[in-house]
């Protein structure tokens, strides 16, 4: 797990390292940590925060880009970890609803008791996402496939073949009981053949769709709409 804090001053960064860690080591958590010191230098390096991120603490008031359009551009670019923004004022709490933001806690009432809560809290969050897996029967072959690891399913007739995490695997299903499978996971059918993840979605345009990794697929013509609702739906 890779916990990020995002301030412009760092004794706070080192004050709440030290004490998350001491919490990891006393529930057993393991993580890693990394510094930021603004919104734009956490930009800078968006690509590493959107695939490796778990939890982010993030200061609201920073020089530069603040902490609220720091984490709409995050969620833009795909961005599914936990959000804890850190805040010396209520004024921002209402924005942080629009990101999807797991916590607004307010630095001068910030007890040890309740950071500890809330961190705990999304820790485990982020361990039921990254438990959650997919038993497929290949054949003479099950293969337990994590959700979060998948980026695409592709169905030729009745052979459904997944891409995740630089490898894959072939099992039979059909297109319906896939879309049924993956409801409410954040996965959208682009074309008659092809139901991928929206978090490695890169870019896309009327015709195609470019993943995180660089790889293009193509785009139906009829499955452009939908695409980009679930696109814009994401980043609400």
């Amino acid at each position: 797990m890779l916990v990020i804090i995002c301030d412009d001053d760092e004794k706070t960064i080192t004050r709440y390292e030290d004490y998350l860690r001491g919490v990891c080591e006393k529930n057993g958590f393991e993580a890693d940590f990394a510094r930021y010191k603004s919104g734009d230098q956490l930009l800078f390096f968006a690509d590493d925060i959107v695939r490796d991120g778990d939890i982010l603490f993030l200061d609201v008031s920073m020089p530069g880009t603040n902490g609220i359009e720091t984490a709409r551009k995050l969620r833009e670019l795909g961005y599914e970890g936990e959000l804890i923004f850190l805040s010396a004022s209520r004024e921002a709490v209402f924005y942080a609803f629009d990101v999807r933001a797991n916590n607004y806690l307010l630095k001068e009432q910030l007890s040890e008791e309740r950071i500890e809560e809330v961190f705990l809290k999304a820790a485990r969050e982020v361990q039921e996402k990254q438990s959650e897996y997919l038993l497929l029967t290949g054949v003479g072959e099950h293969r337990n496939v994590p959700v979060q690891a998948i980026q695409y399913f592709e169905i030729n007739q009745k052979i459904v073949t997944v891409h995740y995490s630089g490898t894959t695997f072939e099992f039979v299903s059909t297109m319906g009981k896939l879309e049924n499978l993956m409801f409410n996971r954040g996965f959208v059918r682009i074309s008659r053949s092809i139901l991928v993840a929206t978090r490695y979605i890169q870019s896309f345009v009327y015709e195609q769709v470019t993943l995180r990794s660089g790889e293009t697929l193509p785009v139906g013509r009829k499955y452009y709409k939908p695409l980009k609702e679930a696109m814009a739906g994401r980043n609400e």
